[in-house]
């Protein structure tokens, strides 16, 4: 599952998912956007963090399909 059917799953808009995950800083909700439509793969660290909040669903191989 791509981390954007999770979103979309669950019913987030991009900064609830974005508060989900925990991720703070200057615009948290458009580092998710870009990870949601592909225009960005999130580092190492962060794929970790989403394989985890989600329990397995999102897997870091979804980012490179």
């Amino acid at each position: 599952m791509s981390l954007e059917q999770f979103r979309l799953k669950k019913g987030f808009s991009h900064k609830a998912l974005a508060k989900f995950l925990g991720l703070s800083g200057t615009s948290p909700e458009s580092t998710v956007c870009r990870w949601c439509i592909g225009d960005r793969i999130p580092r190492p660290k962060y794929m970790d963090l989403i394989k985890n909040k989600t329990k397995g669903a999102v897997k870091p191989a979804s980012f490179y399909a």
